[in-house]
Protein backbone atom coordinates (compact mmCIF):
# COMPACT_ATOMS: atom_id res chain seq x y z
CA UNK A 1 0.00 0.00 0.00
CA UNK A 2 1.38 3.27 -0.87
CA UNK A 3 2.48 5.66 2.16
CA UNK A 4 1.73 2.25 4.49
CA UNK A 5 3.69 1.18 7.20
CA UNK A 6 6.47 -1.24 5.53
CA UNK A 7 6.75 -3.11 9.35
CA UNK A 8 2.80 -3.43 9.36
CA UNK A 9 2.95 -7.11 7.84
CA UNK A 10 5.12 -8.11 10.98
CA UNK A 11 4.43 -5.78 13.55
CA UNK A 12 0.18 -5.18 13.25
CA UNK A 13 -0.88 -8.52 11.28
CA UNK A 14 -0.24 -11.32 13.62
CA UNK A 15 -1.82 -9.60 16.46
CA UNK A 16 -4.57 -8.96 14.25
CA UNK A 17 -4.48 -12.27 12.66
CA UNK A 18 -4.46 -13.38 16.28
CA UNK A 19 -7.15 -11.47 17.05
CA UNK A 20 -9.81 -11.76 13.96
CA UNK A 21 -9.46 -15.62 14.82
CA UNK A 22 -11.51 -15.19 17.82
CA UNK A 23 -14.78 -13.98 15.77
CA UNK A 24 -13.54 -15.38 12.30
CA UNK A 25 -16.03 -18.23 12.60
CA UNK A 26 -18.89 -15.94 13.38
CA UNK A 27 -17.81 -13.45 10.79
CA UNK A 28 -17.45 -15.58 7.97
CA UNK A 29 -20.69 -17.78 9.08
CA UNK A 30 -22.37 -14.47 8.88
CA UNK A 31 -20.77 -13.45 5.45
CA UNK A 32 -21.24 -17.15 3.89
CA UNK A 33 -25.11 -16.76 4.65
CA UNK A 34 -25.82 -13.26 3.28
CA UNK A 35 -23.17 -13.86 0.17
CA UNK A 36 -20.73 -11.06 1.45
CA UNK A 37 -17.09 -11.30 0.65
CA UNK A 38 -14.91 -10.11 3.34
CA UNK A 39 -12.27 -7.91 2.83
CA UNK A 40 -9.70 -7.79 5.66
CA UNK A 41 -6.99 -4.68 6.73
CA UNK A 42 -8.12 -2.58 4.14
CA UNK A 43 -5.30 0.29 4.17
CA UNK A 44 -3.49 -1.64 7.28
CA UNK A 45 -6.73 -0.89 9.14
CA UNK A 46 -8.16 -3.09 12.20
CA UNK A 47 -11.30 -4.18 10.48
CA UNK A 48 -12.58 -6.47 8.26
CA UNK A 49 -15.60 -5.33 5.72
CA UNK A 50 -18.53 -7.66 5.15
CA UNK A 51 -19.06 -6.39 1.21
CA UNK A 52 -21.73 -6.10 -1.08
CA UNK A 53 -23.69 -5.12 -4.03
CA UNK A 54 -26.28 -2.69 -2.32
CA UNK A 55 -30.14 -3.65 -4.07
CA UNK A 56 -30.28 -0.09 -4.38
CA UNK A 57 -26.79 0.85 -5.99
CA UNK A 58 -23.62 0.38 -5.23
CA UNK A 59 -21.30 -0.37 -2.72
CA UNK A 60 -22.15 -1.28 0.39
CA UNK A 61 -20.45 -3.27 4.11
CA UNK A 62 -20.46 -4.25 7.57
CA UNK A 63 -17.38 -3.00 8.92
CA UNK A 64 -16.07 -4.72 12.11
CA UNK A 65 -13.54 -2.67 13.47
CA UNK A 66 -11.33 -3.90 16.58
CA UNK A 67 -11.30 -1.28 19.21
CA UNK A 68 -9.49 -3.32 22.42
CA UNK A 69 -8.55 -6.91 23.03
CA UNK A 70 -12.16 -7.79 23.97
CA UNK A 71 -14.39 -5.46 22.01
CA UNK A 72 -15.31 -4.47 18.32
CA UNK A 73 -17.43 -1.72 16.61
CA UNK A 74 -19.97 -2.59 14.29
CA UNK A 75 -20.64 0.46 11.12
CA UNK A 76 -22.49 0.23 8.44
CA UNK A 77 -21.42 1.74 5.08
CA UNK A 78 -23.06 2.32 1.49
CA UNK A 79 -21.88 4.61 -1.45
CA UNK A 80 -22.94 5.02 -4.90
CA UNK A 81 -20.63 6.23 -7.53
CA UNK A 82 -20.97 8.86 -10.64
CA UNK A 83 -18.58 8.70 -12.75
CA UNK A 84 -19.58 11.12 -15.16
CA UNK A 85 -19.51 14.20 -12.39
CA UNK A 86 -16.73 12.66 -10.16
CA UNK A 87 -18.80 12.26 -6.55
CA UNK A 88 -19.44 9.47 -4.44
CA UNK A 89 -22.67 9.35 -2.25
CA UNK A 90 -22.00 8.37 0.51
CA UNK A 91 -23.25 7.16 3.95
CA UNK A 92 -21.94 6.14 7.53
CA UNK A 93 -23.05 5.14 10.42
CA UNK A 94 -21.17 4.33 13.10
CA UNK A 95 -22.71 1.33 15.63
CA UNK A 96 -21.75 0.97 19.09
CA UNK A 97 -18.85 -0.81 20.90
CA UNK A 98 -19.90 -4.81 21.43
CA UNK A 99 -18.19 -7.75 22.96
CA UNK A 100 -16.74 -10.71 21.12
CA UNK A 101 -19.59 -13.05 22.85
CA UNK A 102 -21.24 -14.82 19.79
CA UNK A 103 -24.59 -13.64 20.15
CA UNK A 104 -24.02 -10.06 20.92
CA UNK A 105 -21.68 -9.86 17.93
CA UNK A 106 -24.23 -11.96 15.62
CA UNK A 107 -27.22 -9.72 16.93
CA UNK A 108 -25.35 -6.79 16.21
CA UNK A 109 -24.17 -7.82 12.45
CA UNK A 110 -27.63 -8.90 11.89
CA UNK A 111 -28.96 -4.94 12.94
CA UNK A 112 -26.48 -3.07 11.00
CA UNK A 113 -26.84 -5.32 7.88
CA UNK A 114 -30.66 -4.56 7.78
CA UNK A 115 -29.86 -0.91 8.78
CA UNK A 116 -28.13 -0.57 5.45
CA UNK A 117 -29.97 -2.55 3.53
CA UNK A 118 -33.02 -0.13 4.61
CA UNK A 119 -31.23 3.43 3.81
CA UNK A 120 -32.60 5.24 0.86
CA UNK A 121 -30.55 7.07 -2.08
CA UNK A 122 -32.02 10.42 -0.18
CA UNK A 123 -29.91 9.59 2.66
CA UNK A 124 -26.38 9.98 0.67
CA UNK A 125 -24.33 12.58 0.69
CA UNK A 126 -22.33 13.74 -2.67
CA UNK A 127 -18.91 14.02 -2.04
CA UNK A 128 -16.51 15.31 -4.46
CA UNK A 129 -12.81 14.85 -4.42
CA UNK A 130 -10.51 15.44 -7.01
CA UNK A 131 -8.78 12.23 -7.27
CA UNK A 132 -12.27 11.29 -8.35
CA UNK A 133 -10.86 12.29 -11.64
CA UNK A 134 -8.56 10.24 -12.27
CA UNK A 135 -11.46 8.09 -12.15
CA UNK A 136 -11.44 8.44 -16.00
CA UNK A 137 -7.63 8.20 -16.20
CA UNK A 138 -7.97 4.30 -15.24
CA UNK A 139 -11.18 3.31 -16.35
CA UNK A 140 -13.73 4.12 -19.46
CA UNK A 141 -17.01 4.47 -18.05
CA UNK A 142 -17.72 0.41 -18.87
CA UNK A 143 -14.90 -0.79 -17.25
CA UNK A 144 -15.89 1.51 -14.15
CA UNK A 145 -19.40 0.28 -14.22
CA UNK A 146 -18.09 -3.49 -14.37
CA UNK A 147 -16.38 -3.26 -11.17
CA UNK A 148 -19.63 -3.28 -9.28
CA UNK A 149 -19.54 -7.17 -10.52
CA UNK A 150 -16.70 -7.78 -8.07
CA UNK A 151 -18.73 -7.61 -5.75
CA UNK A 152 -21.95 -10.42 -4.19
CA UNK A 153 -25.48 -9.85 -4.56
CA UNK A 154 -26.51 -10.39 -0.89
CA UNK A 155 -28.58 -13.11 -0.14
CA UNK A 156 -31.37 -11.25 1.76
CA UNK A 157 -33.44 -14.15 2.93
CA UNK A 158 -33.40 -14.99 6.68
Amino acid sequence: MPNGDPEWGVKEYPKLEAFFSKISDTLEGFARKHNLTIEKYYHQGPDWELMFRHPKGGIAYVDVRKDDDEHVTISGVWWVDDYDQYTRSIKHQQGPQCTLENSILLAELNNTFKTVLSWRQEDLKPFKSVYYKEWKLHWTKEQFQKELEKYPVPNLND
